[in-house]
């Protein structure tokens, strides 16, 4: 029997992150958390891609690096979206009062 592989995007993905959901930073797929076989701490192996990390050293990285070109940087009136809300794609800065990111 395989296992359902999930690469989230989007909203999807933030919603797994907030969720405590590791995320393979080489595929972008849900990791599965296991206990480590020397007795140290669990490990997030990814179903996809086979990628392994501690669980204490994880840290999900967003490599994608956005340059922003001047008029573009003007759009969102000098105000620079967090990776979170680019990868959300909703309307920013429209949508920081109901978005849960911005709750103070």
């Amino acid at each position: 029997m395989s296992q359902k592989i999930i690469k989230p995007e989007g909203m999807e993905l933030i919603e797994y992150l907030n969720d405590g959901y590791a995320i393979c930073n080489k595929c972008g797929a849900v990791m599965d958390r296991r206990e480590d076989p020397n007795g140290g701490c669990d490990i997030y192996a990814c179903p996809s891609c086979g990628w392994e990390v501690d669980e204490m050293e994880y840290e999900y990285e967003d490599d994608e690096e956005v340059e922003w070109a001047s008029s573009v940087h003007k759009s969102y009136g000098g105000d620079i979206p967090p990776a979170g809300c680019r990868a959300c794609g909703g309307p920013y800065p429209h949508c920081k009062t109901s978005c849960k990111l911005f709750d103070n």
